[in-house]
């Protein structure tokens, strides 16, 4: 065992327990206080000159794998908008506030990544002009159903539409979509070379993101103790479509990207299916929708 790995397991622990239960809204706050960070100041040196040595393949897998990322934190950046407005209360929207400026700092740090260690300049256009040729399926059909519910709360923000909003974003996006995709891409920079700068500022993005599943764990929580039939219903309601559409997701990455779900993140698709799926079951269980385990 390194030096380095009690430290990391300890950070894992502290992420597993925060989006594993509820917790009050001011604990998430002052959580927020204590962990600020600089994407500016993370040292990508060494990272630079770890992929300049790689292989094309390996540059190519890299690179697909930071086009996810950059969708990913570009999306939910945009459709933070219509859940402030929303928010029912003072202490939510504040929540909110904290997880729109780490969305967009998570955003910075994808665009200097691209720029500093991938040699990819111009901005966000140019950035995003590359994510683009590499957006594929899966990950174009995922984010147009999150667009759908934040529509939906935008032209409608009641209470059971911000509910199912969060679901979506909270439970779904950054809970299950995200966090897998993060999971399986942590031991890849050991596979790829030396990457200390990505493998920091993925442990960082992770620690934000613990906090932001967090929110959606203690709101839907909190929402199942209020009015537990009407939130089951809700609830289940986004479940059965995401299940649905995650099914065929499968057969579509089985068919069209294989190749580069290995070469990306070393697992077959179904692997990332069921790592997802693990997930799920256990945001389902934080927030009271399904039983924990017996021992």
């Amino acid at each position: 065992m390194t030096v380095q790995e009690p430290v990391l397991e300890g950070e894992r622990q502290r992420n597993e327990d925060l989006e594993g239960r509820a917790s009050s809204y001011n604990a998430l706050y002052e959580h927020w206080e204590r962990h600020q960070w600089n994407a500016a100041a993370l040292d990508l040196g060494v990272d630079a000159r770890s992929f300049r040595a790689l292989s094309p393949d390996e540059r190519e897998s890299l690179i697909w794998i930071f086009a996810h990322r950059f969708h990913a934190e570009f999306n939910v950046a945009r459709l933070l908008a219509p859940f402030l407005m929303a928010a029912p209360s003072w202490e939510m929207e504040l929540l909110l506030a904290t997880q729109t400026a780490d969305e967009h700092r998570h955003l910075q740090l994808v665009l200097r990544i691209y720029e500093a260690v991938f040699g990819i300049g111009g901005g966000i256009d140019g950035v995003r002009e590359v994510a683009d040729r590499n957006l594929d399926v899966v990950a174009e059909t995922l984010y147009a159903g999150l667009e759908d519910y934040v529509a939906r709360l935008r032209a409608d923000p009641h209470p059971d539409r911000f509910l199912q909003a969060v679901v979506v974003y909270h439970l779904l996006g950054e809970g299950v979509v995200a966090r897998t995709a993060q999971n399986l891409a942590a031991p890849m920079y050991e596979r790829f070379g030396e990457f200390p700068g990505l493998q920091r500022g993925q442990r960082l993005v992770a620690r934000d993101e613990a906090r932001h599943i967090g929110i959606g764990v203690s709101y839907c929580r909190e929402a199942m103790s209020r009015e537990p039939r009407r939130t089951r219903e809700l609830v289940g309601a986004v479940i059965d479509e995401f299940s649905e559409v995650a099914g065929e997701l499968l057969g579509k990455a089985d068919d069209e990207m294989g190749d580069l779900v290995r070469g990306g993140y070393g697992v077959e698709p179904a692997g990332f299916y069921a790592e997802g799926m693990r997930l799920l079951d256990l945001r389902l269980r934080a927030i009271g929708f399904l039983p924990e385990p017996t021992p």
